[in-house]
């Protein structure tokens, strides 16, 4: 009996070391897998940690690409303003260049034209000498300056003569030119060849045109004496034709 109990008593004691090893195994693998959570836990901290920093990194870098954005766009608004202004400022210049330009030539249309009527008040006082030398003995009847004709048959048409002085055979037709050009030659002779229907009253008459200036150069004389137009301009004393028996 008593052995039994030993027995028992043994069976109960291996049993217990039994229970308690496996406690311990168990304990064991409970700190085991306590640790590898631990270091899961860990490494998901770091990593979380490491995830909020790049987060903030990131989060930074694009509020500093957001105001690098806003700088480029206000200056881009800065640049629009600048260019707009700039535009508004070359309108502005090229009105008042206008403005000026319509000015200056207004003052220089005035400016001929006073000094086209200076011209023909230099030449009135000269008109009957100068028609007598060209008229070869023809006499002078009378002369004047700013003659304006209406067409006889066409009233909507008229002409304006500079000069006009008629002899009994000759009428001597004169343009007053601040400045003589080949071009505005060619005009008056144009203009010349309609005077008979202006002044029928002198058809048959020979008609002498005449161009005067303060000057014209000695290039543009020869060019008058070819289309047979006289050249009248100031010389030592008086006006006088520069190219009397030219042609």
């Amino acid at each position: 009996m008593l052995a039994s109990n030993h027995e028992d008593i043994a069976e109960m004691r291996a049993s217990n070391a039994r229970i308690i090893a496996a406690n311990h195994e168990d304990i064991a693998e409970m700190r085991a897998s306590n640790a590898r959570t631990d270091r899961q836990l860990l490494e998901m901290q770091q990593q979380a940690a490491k995830d909020r920093e790049q987060a903030d990194k990131d989060r930074q870098r694009g509020d500093k690409d957001r105001e690098q954005a806003d700088k480029d766009r206000q200056q881009v608004e800065k640049d629009r303003q600048q260019v707009e202004k700039d535009r508004q400022q070359i309108e502005k210049d090229r009105q008042r260049g206008d403005k000026e330009r319509q000015e200056f030539n207004r003052q220089l249309a005035g400016i001929s034209d006073r000094l086209g009527s200076l011209i023909e008040d230099m030449v009135a006082p000269n008109a009957p000498r100068i028609a007598r030398t060209l008229f070869e003995g023809d006499e002078v009847l009378t002369s004047a300056i700013r003659v304006k004709r209406r067409h006889p048959s066409d009233p909507g048409l008229n002409i304006e003569l500079d000069l006009l002085v008629v002899g009994s055979r000759h009428l001597l037709v004169g343009e007053a030119k601040s400045k003589v050009t080949v071009e505005k030659a060619v005009a008056f002779l144009e203009k010349m060849r309609s005077i008979h229907e202006y002044f029928p009253e002198f058809s048959g008459f020979t008609v002498l045109p005449l161009i005067a200036s303060v000057g014209i150069e000695s290039s543009l004389v020869a060019h008058l004496s070819r289309l047979h137009i006289y050249a009248l301009a100031f010389g030592d004393e008086t006006m006088e034709i520069l190219n009397e028996g030219a042609f």
